[in-house]
């Protein structure tokens, strides 16, 4: 599993999610939050969503010390070196 596949899930789940993701750019280094309006139930659809697409688990207090889609996607990269894909 690559890094764009990662980041491209989350692109994704972030389009089908949060509607002021829609039409806009989405680079590594922006924040749901405060880019794109995402509330605190976006963000949890949005993981949850790319966690079971991509088949990977990460603990919830990881996930916390996320604060960009970069950092976000990092956590997904090494679930999924640490699960062997």
């Amino acid at each position: 599993m690559t890094r764009d596949e990662i980041l491209g899930a989350i692109k994704t789940n972030m389009l089908e999610v949060i509607e002021g993701a829609r039409g806009r750019e989405i680079r590594e280094e922006h924040s749901l939050v405060r880019d794109f309006g995402a509330d605190s139930l976006e963000i949890v659809e949005v993981v949850s969503r790319t966690m079971k697409q991509l088949k990977l688990k990460v603990p919830r207090t990881q996930l916390s010390d996320a604060h960009s889609i970069g950092e976000l996607c990092d956590l997904f990269l090494q679930a999924a070196v640490t699960a062997g894909r």
